[in-house]
């Protein structure tokens, strides 16, 4: 019989049991749900004392069907008929339902009809997470920030107050200013209650310390404020010491020696680490649905590789069960996820095709936590307990949006390749770009197998562009980039894809590339990130590299996504990027900044940049 258990917390090893954890969240989630009323239930069931209760009933029983379209229609149905207050609590109702579910555009039409003036202000509290919650799935984290430093935070309640804070948390990190995020999980450290809730937010201050470049984190520690200093030391230390687990724990122990006033925890400093393992315990099954045949298999099996790298490097008596279930075919899912329930599974991995995800997701519940590794294509039901990781080219393009506004560039300029993939992530670069307030300045269209003088040398004139997003591949990247530079009379800051890394460097072969920016994941940037290298595969061209660093994050994500979940400033730094989970279960993930040099590719800051 399946164990049915739900996901254990990462950091139960220091004391923090599910149960704990559990009512933490619990006291949030209820914060979030019932605004500033002092005894939250009785203030809905005030306010919808004269709503019919079957009805309210049906529509909730929808909503934990999965079945939302029907719910949003139900509470709206009835706010038709009912009045204010009680009118604007199920709008309010069927916009967080929407935003649960994914379906953004009906949120937004609903939020436009909303009445404010009629608003409580335990409803304009809970509004204005919805709103937050609603530009998040958005990509518009700048809204989402602006709107949570616009709350009325002497007001909140607690629970409330602790939401914003971890909400305005991630919302900064997504803007690239982990600076302003540390700041804001020391501002949370200092309300939380408990130790064990500590240590979890401080786990994440760290790493999004880390997020700064070393020359960054190493002046926060020398001229920082004394408390945002402290933390920068903790960082540092933990950088400096790698995977020597005596020597951190020395030098951490003598830093709190010197430093007995800082709010941070005996128990950081190894937590920290152990936030880059798997996170398991004893007796944990996971199982792997991955096709072993047909076109996704030579994905598959660097995945596969991936998780099982991650796997030996955990400790004997915390590593997992690792059953792998043959899903060639999208008919196998739900078949092979009924037989793993029953075997005992705690956690599911996959699976990797579109159909197969759809297929789960069409599921009413997912008894295990689910980390599908690819996202579904359905918004009109989603299973409770999916996940959904995915390395998509649009969330690259997103991701160089994000990067150029944070340099300070403000003009773009569009070159992408004929074709269907070109239309795509220009599409989405537009989307991100104009969201964040930054100005178009043309498209051009190129052919990949022609000369294409002529049409850079005429675009780049007419435009007044500081940046130019280029869509490539790293074959034609070569001919491009300096073409780019020949035709440019201004400077401009060139920023691409990984599509333009193969990872290898060819000083002679890549000469052409030195200067190009582009976005890529930590694993390939990095030689060693955590416990495990790069190096072991080779330094070879690898078109697959990606796929190994997504299985080590979906392996060491599984038994961290409810916790991912609740907690809204949580933040895993992963190979693929940095880790976190938005408001449907999807896997958020930033990019770091790469540029070509004389010696290979480097991590770069998102700062001011050198054009060209």
């Amino acid at each position: 019989m399946p164990k049915n258990r739900v996901a254990r917390p990462l950091l139960s090893r220091h004391g923090i049991t599910p149960q704990t954890l559990t009512s933490f969240l619990i006291l949030i989630l209820t914060g979030i749900l019932s605004g500033c009323a002092n005894n939250p239930n009785q203030e809905e069931t005030r306010l919808l004392a004269a709503v019919p209760v079957a009805e309210l009933n049906r529509a909730s029983a929808l909503e934990s069907q999965g079945k939302a379209t029907d719910a949003v229609a139900l509470y709206l149905e009835l706010a038709g008929k009912a009045q204010p207050p009680a009118r604007a609590q199920l709008q309010i109702k069927a916009v967080r339902t929407a935003v649960a579910a994914g379906q953004t555009s009906t949120a937004q039409k609903t939020l436009d009809v909303i009445s404010r003036q009629e608003l409580t202000p335990s409803q304009r509290d809970m509004l204005l997470f919805t709103e937050a919650d609603l530009a998040l799935l958005q990509d518009h984290p700048r809204d989402a920030i602006k709107l949570l430093q616009n709350a009325q935070v002497q007001s909140l309640p607690k629970e409330l107050k602790l939401k914003r804070l971890g909400t305005l948390a991630s919302a900064q990190r997504l803007v690239n200013d982990p600076l302003a995020a540390a700041h804001t999980l020391d501002e949370l450290d200092r309300l939380l209650s408990h130790s064990d809730e500590r240590l979890l937010n401080q786990v994440s201050l760290i790493s999004t310390l880390n997020l700064l470049g070393n020359s960054a984190l190493q002046d926060l520690a020398r001229k920082g404020e004394r408390t945002m200093q402290g933390w920068a030391e903790i960082a540092l230390l933990i950088q400096e010491s790698g995977i020597n687990q005596s020597q951190m724990d020395a030098r951490y122990r003598q830093w709190r020696q010197g430093h007995s006033g800082h709010p941070a925890l005996p128990e950081l400093a190894r937590a920290t680490s152990e936030h880059l393992s798997g996170g398991y315990a004893k007796g944990d099954q996971v199982t792997i649905m991955l096709p072993r045949s047909g076109r996704f298999a030579a994905a598959a099996n660097a995945i596969r590789s991936g998780i099982e790298a991650a796997n030996h490097e955990d400790q004997a008596n915390t590593r997992p069960a690792l059953d792998f279930a043959d899903v060639s075919s999208a008919d196998y899912s739900q078949t092979s996820y009924a037989k793993a329930i029953k075997q005992g599974a705690d956690y599911v991995i996959g699976p990797l095709q579109k159909p197969a995800v759809d297929a789960l997701a069409a599921s009413r519940v997912l008894t295990v936590p689910t980390l599908a590794l690819n996202e579904t294509t359905r918004t009109d039901r989603l299973a409770k307990n999916l996940f959904q990781f995915s390395l998509s080219p649009e969330n690259e393009a997103t991701e160089v949006a994000n990067k150029a506004y944070s340099m300070g560039l403000k003009r773009a300029l569009v070159l992408y390749p004929e074709g269907a993939w070109g239309e795509r992530l220009a599409l989405a670069f537009r989307q991100q770009w104009n969201s964040l307030g930054g100005s178009l300045s043309g498209q051009l269209r190129y052919n990949p197998s022609g000369s294409n003088d002529k049409l850079l040398k005429s675009g780049l004139d007419k435009s007044n562009a500081d940046l130019l997003f280029l869509i490539t591949t790293a074959d034609i990247a070569r001919k491009l980039y300096p073409a780019i530079r020949n035709a440019s009379a201004k400077p401009i800051t060139v920023i691409s894809t990984s599509h333009v890394y193969s990872g290898a460097f060819d000083p002679k072969r890549d000469a052409g590339l030195i200067g190009l920016y582009f976005v890529d994941i930590p694993w390939m940037l990095d030689a060693s990130v955590g416990q495990i290298s790069r190096d072991h595969l080779g330094r070879g061209a690898d078109p697959l590299a990606r796929l190994y660093a997504m299985g080590i994050d979906a392996y060491r994500l599984a038994p961290r996504l409810v916790e991912l979940t609740k907690n809204p400033g949580a933040y895993y730094p992963g190979q693929t990027g940095g880790l976190s989970i938005d408001r449907i279960g999807r896997i958020q993930r930033q990019l770091e900044l790469g540029r070509f040099t004389d010696a290979g590719p480097r991590r770069v800051d998102a700062t001011v940049p050198e054009a060209r």
